[in-house]
C-alpha cells in the first residue's frame, strides 16, 4: 500500500473540506433520518413484542350499542369449562385521567388472594408485602413512570383519587415497579380489586372484561366462535388480530415517513447526478497533472476512491452515531411523535435500545456505493484521456 498516496489523498481532502462540508452534511442528514425513522419502528416493534407476549390468547367484552360496558363475572365461569379452555379470568381495570399532566394512567385492580392474568402482577403483591402488611390505609403500587409524574406534582407518598361518584380516594403509594418494557409498565397503577371497583363504579358481580387462556394455538379459533356462540353480545378480540393492527400502523407510519423524506432523497441524487455529469475544471486539470508526472490510471481512481470512500463512510457512521444518540439518549424528541401520536396521554417512557444489522446494512448499501461510484465513474473517463488533451 502506497502510504505517500494515502497522505496526498488526505491532504487534497482537507484543500477541499468546505466544498465537501455540503455533501458531508447532506449525506449524513440523510443517513440521520432513515436511520432514526426505522430504529424508532424497530424499537417501538420490540416494546410492543413484549407486551403481546405476555397478553392472553383471547379478551372478552361485553358490547352495548357499538361501545364496550361492563359484563357479568360469572360468565367466566361457563367460558373455562369450554374445551381447550385452561383459564378464563374476570378482569377490573380502566384509564384514570390526571387532568394536571394531561396523562392517563391504566389501573388494574388486583385481588392480592387470587392468582393474576399476569404472573408478574400477582408477584408484585409478594414482593410488597412487608410494607403493605404494615399499613393501615388503603394502598396502590405504580410504575416508574406514573410515580415520576406523581413526584413532579407534589404527591411523594400518597395520592388523591376522584371515583367516578365524585369522591375522594386517599391512597398510600406502597411500591414503585419497573419491567424490561417501559411501554407496558410506565403508566400503571395496581390495587386491590375492591378499590379500583369503587373507583370505577363496577359492581362486585361485573367485571371490565374476560381474558382467556388457550394453550393449543390450533383451538383459538375453535374457542372464539364456541364463546361468541354463547354470548353474541360480545365482542372477542385474539391476540393475533392485535398483533395485526399494530404491524399495519407501523408499516403505514413508516411509508408515510419515507414518503416525507423524499425531498431529502431528492437533494441527494442530484448532488449524485451531478457528480457523475462530469469533474469540474480543477480537478480535470489536477487529473492532467498527475498523468503528466506519472500516475497511473489505477493510481488517480485509487487517489478517488480513497476521497470518496472517506468522505461517505465518514457521513455514514457520522448520521449513524447522531441518530442513535438522538433515539436512545434523547429519546426522539418530536420524531417519536410520529408512530405514538403528539396527543398522546401516556407517561413518557425509554425506547428499548435495538441494533438492527439489517437497516443498517439497508441504508448502507442503498447509499454509499452510489456515492463511490458517482465519484470513481467520471475520474475514470477523465484519467483513460491523454494528460496533453485532459490539460488543454
Amino acid at each position: 500500500m502506497n502510504l505517500k498516496l494515502i497522505d496526498y489523498g488526505l491532504s487534497s481532502l482537507w484543500r477541499r473540506f468546505w466544498k465537501r462540508f455540503t455533501v458531508i452534511l447532506i449525506f449524513s442528514l440523510l443517513v440521520f433520518l432513515l436511520v432514526s425513522i426505522f430504529s424508532i419502528a424497530t424499537s417501538l416493534r420490540q416494546e410492543l413484542g413484549i407486551t403481546l407476549d405476555a397478553l392472553p390468547e383471547l379478551i372478552v367484552q361485553k358490547m352495548s350499542g357499538g361501545r364496550q360496558t361492563v359484563i357479568p363475572a360469572e360468565r367466566a365461569y361457563e367460558i373455562a369449562t369450554i374445551p381447550g379452555v385452561s383459564a378464563a379470568i374476570p378482569r377490573v381495570w380502566g384509564y384514570y385521567y390526571f387532568g394536571s399532566a394531561n396523562v392517563n394512567f391504566t389501573i388494574i385492580g388486583q385481588d392480592p388472594d387470587l392468582d393474576s392474568y399476569k404472573a408478574k402482577y400477582s408477584k408484585l403483591f409478594e414482593l410488597n408485602a412487608p410494607l403493605i402488611d404494615t399499613l393501615t390505609r388503603p394502598f396502590f403500587l405504580a410504575g416508574q413512570g406514573v410515580v415520576d409524574i406523581m413526584d413532579e406534582y407534589y404527591f411523594k407518598d400518597e395520592f388523591f383519587f376522584i371515583t367516578s361518584k365524585g369522591e375522594i380516594l386517599n391512597l398510600v403509594l406502597a411500591g414503585t415497579f419497573v419491567d424490561e418494557s417501559s411501554l407496558e409498565t410506565n403508566d400503571v397503577i395496581i390495587m386491590p380489586e375492591i378499590l379500583a371497583r369503587e373507583l370505577f363504579d363496577i359492581y362486585e358481580d361485573d367485571a371490565t372484561d374476560i381474558v382467556v387462556r388457550v394453550p393449543n394455538p390450533a383451538e383459538i379459533e375453535i374457542v372464539k366462535q364456541k364463546i361468541q356462540f354463547l354470548y353474541p353480545d360480545c365482542r372477542i378480540i385474539g391476540k393475533d388480530q392485535i398483533d395485526t393492527s399494530y404491524q399495519n400502523i407501523f408499516d403505514y407510519k413508516s411509508g408515510l415517513f419515507l414518503a416525507l423524506l423524499i425531498p431529502a432523497f431528492m437533494a441527494f441524487f442530484t448532488m449524485i447526478y451531478d457528480k457523475a455529469s462530469g469533474l469540474s475544471l480543477e480537478e480535470k486539470r489536477e487529473i492532467g497533472i498527475m498523468k503528466a508526472v506519472g500516475w497511473r490510471v489505477e493510481d488517480v481512481l485509487f487517489l478517488k476512491l480513497l476521497e470518496s470512500g472517506f468522505v461517505s463512510l465518514f457521513s455514514f457512521f457520522n448520521g449513524v452515531a447522531f441518530s442513535f444518540f438522538f433515539v436512545y439518549i434523547l429519546n426522539a424528541p418530536l420524531l417519536r411523535n410520529l408512530f405514538i401520536g403528539a396527543g398522546n396521554l401516556k407517561p413518557a417512557f425509554q425506547l428499548i435500545p435495538v441494533i438492527d444489522i439489517h437497516i443498517l446494512s439497508l441504508s448502507f448499501m442503498a447509499i454509499v456505493p452510489v456515492y463511490i461510484l458517482a465519484t470513481i465513474i467520471p475520474a475514470w473517463k477523465t484519467a483513460i484521456i491523454d494528460a496533453d488533451e485532459v490539460m488543454r
